[in-house]
């Protein structure tokens, strides 16, 4: 890696850990932000506007830019719109190669926006990785279902039964450093998933021997989990997008595991008993925060960040 490498969704889970691994390997490395006054001052280090609303900042942003990680706005239904435009704007800048954070299972569905927006990429003339991670390990970590597990000791989605392999954040963003740097990834897509498929009596499980506190997993039905989401304020179309996801989920889409982590990185995809084992001091909190609703969060956390 010798040019600059600007890390789009720098200030999220994924892109937040590419930006500070790509810099502590030394280099050139710039941060994208809507607000890069603020995510300086609260991070550090070097920033450029970036507002996938606003085709003006896309040029100044790109200027010398020779790797760019490309990560679509959380819950953007058409990233291939702004997409395009991003991309003809980073092949006029000399852009040399392009890493899209992507989401599992996108090759297999056309009208996908994120299979758009690949598509788009390998016809740009650009050179590319695809990147396409499960649900995050993370989301137990964090709001929403972090709080609501606190407060009530359960764990409610509509997932039925379904198993998932679920995707420590710490591996992708390995591989996501590991395709900015190294050539032998250009023109590959990688399915990334943990080591197993895990139902979510399996997650609560877990979590409860790290934390040595006892929780349990509720099912919900689809409907519980609709009022839900409206309740928390998201229109029919949202609503019926995230649900979708979970759809997948209890149709078996989620649970395939794949050895693409271990073949880039030479090492096992983390396990999530060591993501529970790491984590357990946020779930040994005390129960007396309220508990957040079932909300679009799990959904845009799992597919991007």
């Amino acid at each position: 890696m010798s040019g600059t490498v600007l890390v789009m969704g720098a200030t999220g889970e994924v892109g937040g850990r590419v930006l500070r691994a790509l810099v502590a390997r030394g280099g050139l490395v710039v941060g994208a932000s809507r607000d890069p006054a603020r995510a300086a001052v609260s991070l550090g280090g070097s920033w450029r506007e970036l507002d996938l609303e606003r085709e003006a900042t896309f040029a100044p942003a790109l200027r010398g830019v020779e790797r760019l990680f490309l990560v679509a706005r959380p819950g953007d239904d058409d990233p291939d719109v702004s997409g395009a435009l991003l991309l003809a704007a980073a092949a006029a800048a000399g852009v040399r190669h392009v890493v899209l954070l992507s989401a599992f299972g996108a090759e297999q569905e056309p009208g996908f926006g994120l299979r758009r927006l690949e598509l788009l990429l390998e016809a740009s003339g650009l050179s590319w990785t695809h990147l396409r991670p499960n649900f995050f390990m993370q989301l137990f970590a964090g709001p929403p279902l972090l709080p609501a597990l606190l407060a009530t000791g359960v764990l409610r989605l509509p997932a039925a039964d379904a198993r998932l392999s679920y995707i420590d954040t710490r591996d992708i963003a390995d591989v996501a450093v590991a395709a900015l740097t190294r050539d032998e990834h250009q023109g590959k897509a990688y399915a990334l998933t943990g080591p197993e498929s895990l139902d979510h009596y399996d997650v609560v499980r877990l979590i409860s021997a790290a934390a040595g506190v006892d929780f349990r997993y509720e099912p919900i039905p689809e409907a519980a989990a609709a009022a839900a989401l409206a309740a928390g304020g998201l229109n029919a179309a949202r609503v019926q997008r995230l649900l979708g996801f979970y759809r997948l989920v209890r149709a078996v889409h989620c649970a395939p595991v794949h050895a693409d982590v271990e073949s880039v990185l030479g090492r096992p995809a983390r396990a999530f008993a060591e993501f529970a084992a790491d984590c357990a001091p946020w779930w040994r909190q005390p129960r007396n925060a309220p508990a957040s609703a079932w909300n679009s969060q799990v959904m845009t956390r799992s597919q991007s960040s």
